[in-house]
């Protein structure tokens, strides 16, 4: 039975498949509607039998399926000689028509072809009964399409024409438009009541049709019919209602489509509903025709037109391109550089972009609430930001995200495409930077994205022998400056993967005033992301997000498509070998998870991380805050009260309560130092103390220092402090703090540990800074840095005392500590570190893991498999260690 079903899946996919690929074929639509256009015109003037109606309407299809002007040509060619069988002067007349057609057909194939179906539907197929009510869903449909400048054009020569036409074949029309025929004349020679030609008599009729129109009497005919158009025209604009109903079409569909570009909620099934004042309309039009008033077919007809546009919009089909036209008429202003509006090529919205919520949520706050919510902006006060700068790793979806805002805005969102500005010629790219400012500000709101922007923005001093580009960035500084002065709403955006190589003065206020960092998703985000990359995948009942979200960690947006995309081809390979749909599998992706690496490294994100620090201006979360990581708390740091109480003392009042400092006279401490055995907790205990506090926690160390060299160890310290300084209150940790600060002699350079005193003690407070050092070995720090004023407060992080072992132990087991004799291991473990400790627990669960995969339900850990395993594991701290740090403290004291 399964196997049967995924076989009539994989037949229905098929089907799917092959509707999605007509849905998609514009040439197929293309053929449809000049197939229709020729069907209408044929079976409107009758000569050829049906079956050659469907034929010859078919060729015509198949040419505009090639050359859609070709195929227009074609059906007017394949309607001559039906009209000349019907009416040789009205040939003649059909005749110029076509000429006519021919200057506008290669620019408006499309429009022509539309009025075509209009115009004809009515009268096809005998007037057949509602068939002309595809004149009035064309109308509507063909107006939000072509645009609301446009409607005027369909809806005039539709309505005149198809009256006309009622009026000279002195029949009533099946879009139901009222007419008083007892107004009209008939006029033999324009009647076209001649019946259809059956195959065996097509040849001889067409000879004689060609014969009567080349005739002399045809010809002198042609005079006299326009004679009768013409007083047949005055009479339905002044003594019948056509005039009304012309006006009235106009002024309806006129309105219909000018506000579908305007409503942002259903904008096709609320501008439809003006479709109802037509009613009224018709009301005036019916009574002035002679009749009673308003006929209730027409009504139905339009309340199903406006149904069948509501039931459009919610199934997800949009007609309406009035944004998209008023969007396409300003960009000319561009046709020089080529850029494009990327509002009218984008698909995707806000919502499709998985995760970000908080990056989502600034840009709509930023950019959407004072542009479009006039009444909140002006209450507040509020502007856009005359700039936005998204910096972050490849992949993370920045020009995406930027594309899904252009798609939501109602402006024009210009991507300006820097290798377009660019010229041979001196001074010309940049007056071509000016022409795009100047050009913007005419059309603001404006908004000008600059997609990985570093190709012009880039530093000034590393352009070496590039002289095109520093220049290129003084203008656009400066026009930068004048969208900021000038009253025009003009919003630069700009993306870009490598933010350090941007010139410093493109970062300013007053040029991108947000510069906000588009991380790596987190694990929601991920969730997200894979929720929807997946969501029309046939995928199995096994395949699990979260773990997948978990397992993809590092991943970027674009890594995660890979990742789905892979996934895809590995499960349709083996759908087509077995000839039946395979769901996607959780085996499939683990597979392909095995074969995938994150594109962005750890260098990277340190990169990252660096610049945001230093130039981030941005109300979304950070992503220390986003991550759902486990922070460090002061439950996690077992015993040490009196030194945490201390530290609490020296980092939260300088930090936090200034003003108590200030009234009592006392200088903030400048530098603590903690030293000890490894595995005392020192780490542990600063990030423990910058989460209670809730201030910025930063860290250098020797490997930072030797990874850049010596020549730029000195700058490495001296950003250090300024990113300290800049993001304060802050906690500078300095790790192992003798690798770069060692006694003179050890091995340190001069250049570095100069440089590291100057900033403790230098010109430039360290206002709000607190630097934190801790060491293993505290007798190869050099002794400068000890004195008061540098490291004013100096404490020993001894080995833990029996009491605080026992805690530590509880905090390491945790649940697996019920029942265990924790007073025993503590005991037992004299002289073990921290870390001696956590290793002890490590080996200890992993021995009840060993046993839960042999098959031991629950198993437990007792006190004899610790005091086993503490039996064979030495301490890490000997005897000689906790002597240096005996005659360190004689040497030195404590200074708390």
């Amino acid at each position: 039975m399964a196997v049967k079903q995924m076989e009539e899946s994989l037949e229905l996919n098929k089907i799917k498949a092959y509707a999605l690929m007509v849905k998609e074929n514009q040439k197929f639509w293309d053929f449809l509607i000049i197939f229709l256009a020729t069907l209408m015109m044929l079976t409107t003037i009758k000569f050829y039998p049906l079956p050659l109606v469907f034929l010859l309407a078919i060729v015509a299809g198949a040419i505009a399926y090639f050359k859609q002007p070709f195929g227009v040509i074609t059906s007017f060619i394949f309607a001559l000689p039906a009209i000349i069988y019907q009416s040789p002067s009205l040939g003649w007349i059909f005749t110029l028509t076509t000429a006519v057609v021919m200057f506008e057909v290669f620019e408006n194939w499309l429009l022509i072809a539309i009025l075509q179906i209009l115009i004809f539907a009515p009268f096809s197929f005998s007037a057949f009964p509602f068939i002309g009510s595809l004149s009035t869903i064309g109308m509507v449909a063909a107006a939000y399409y072509f645009g609301s400048k446009k409607s005027v054009l369909i809806a005039a020569p539709s309505v005149f024409l198809i009256l006309l036409l009622s009026s000279i074949f002195l029949v009533q029309n099946s879009v139901f438009f009222p007419i008083n025929l007892s107004l009209y004349s008939s006029a033999y020679h324009l009647r076209l009541d001649r019946p259809t030609v059956d195959f065996a008599n097509l040849e001889t009729a067409f000879s004689s049709a060609i014969s009567d129109f080349l005739s002399f009497e045809s010809i002198g005919l042609i005079f006299e019919s326009l004679s009768v158009i013409a007083s047949q025209s005055f009479t339905l604009l002044f003594r019948d209602s056509a005039l009304v109903q012309i006006i009235g079409w106009s002024a309806v569909l006129f309105l219909m489509a000018y506000l579908s570009g305007k409503l942002k909620n259903k904008p096709q099934t609320i501008s439809s509903l003006v479709l109802l004042l037509l009613l009224p309309v018709y009301y005036i039009a019916g009574i002035i025709s002679g009749g009673s008033g308003l006929n209730i077919n027409f009504a139905i007809v339009i309340i199903l037109t406006i149904v069948a546009i509501a039931a459009s919009e919610h199934f997800g089909i949009k007609i309406t391109k009035e944004a998209e036209i008023e969007r396409t008429e300003r960009m000319k202003a561009y046709d020089k550089f080529g850029f494009k509006d990327v509002g009218t090529a984008s698909t995707e919205t806000l919502d499709d972009v998985g995760g970000y919520e908080d990056v989502k949520q600034e840009l709509r706050d930023a950019i959407i609430t004072p542009l479009e919510k006039k009444d909140i902006a002006l209450a507040y006060g509020m502007k856009p930001p005359s700039g936005i700068l998204l910096f972050g790793p490849p992949g993370t979806g920045k020009t995406m995200l930027m594309r899904a805002l252009a798609r939501e805005l109602k402006y024009n969102f210009i991507e300006v495409k820097c290798a377009n500005i660019m010229s041979e010629w001196y001074g010309e790219s940049e007056k071509n930077v000016v022409e795009v400012f100047e050009k913007a500000r005419k059309m603001a709101p404006a908004i000008l994205f600059f997609d990985e922007i570093d190709v012009i923005g880039k530093k000034r001093a590393k352009g070496g022998t590039d002289e095109v580009t520093p220049r290129i960035l003084s203008t656009m500084l400066q026009e930068m400056d004048g969208a900021v002065k000038s009253k025009a709403n003009v919003i630069v955006v700009g993306t870009t993967n490598i933010p350090d190589q941007l010139d410093r003065a493109l970062l300013r206020p007053g040029r991108f005033d947000k510069i906000i960092y588009m991380h790596l998703p987190d694990v929601a985000a991920r969730k997200d992301i894979l929720k929807k990359l997946t969501r029309k995948l046939p995928l199995a009942n096994d395949v699990d997000l979260d773990t997948l979200a978990r397992k993809t960690e590092r991943f970027s947006g674009a890594d995660l498509k890979n990742l789905v995309t892979e996934a895809k081809r590995l499960a349709a390979k083996e759908a087509e070998f077995a000839g039946k749909i395979v769901p996607i599998s959780m085996e499939h992706f683990l597979t392909m998870l095995k074969r995938i690496k994150p594109s962005t490294t750890f260098e990277q994100l340190e990169e990252y991380e660096k610049f945001r620090m230093d130039f981030e201006r941005s109300a979304a979360a950070k992503p220390e805050e986003i991550e759902e990581k486990k922070e460090v708390s002061w439950k996690d740091v077992a015993g040490m009260e009196e030194v945490k109480q201390a530290l609490l003392e020296t980092i939260q009042l300088p930090l936090l309560r200034e003003d108590l400092m200030k009234e009592f006279k006392i200088k903030p401490s400048k530098g603590i130092l903690l030293f000890g055995p490894p595995g005392t907790g020192k780490t542990l205990l600063v990030k423990a103390a910058a989460n209670e506090l809730k201030v910025s926690f930063q860290t250098l160390s020797g490997a930072d220092l030797s990874k850049e060299g010596y020549f730029k160890a000195a700058s490495i310290i001296k950003e250090a402090f300024n990113r300290a300084r800049e993001n304060a209150p802050s906690i500078l940790f300095i790790d192992e703090i003798e690798t770069f600060a060692p006694a003179r002699g050890v091995g340190a350079t001069s250049d570095v540990v100069g440089q590291f005193l100057t900033e403790m003690d230098g010109i430039r407070e360290l206002k709000g800074v607190v630097v934190i050092a801790a060491t293993n070995v505290p007798d190869l720090v050099d002794k400068a840095l000890l004195r008061p004023g540098r490291f004013d407060k100096i404490f020993y992080i001894p080995p833990p005392d029996e009491k605080t072992r026992k805690e530590i132990f509880k905090i390491h087991l945790g649940e697996f500590a019920e029942g265990i004799n924790l007073d025993e291991v503590a005991k037992a473990s004299e002289g073990y570190s921290g870390a001696d400790i956590a290793s002890v627990c490590q080996r200890v669960k992993m021995k009840a893991l060993r046993e839960k995969l042999a098959g031991v339900e629950k198993p437990k850990i007792t006190t004899e498999d610790l005091l086993e395993v503490i039996a064979t594991q030495k301490p890490s701290i000997t005897p000689m260690m906790l002597k240096t740090y005996e005659a360190f403290l004689e040497k030195y004291g404590e200074r708390k």
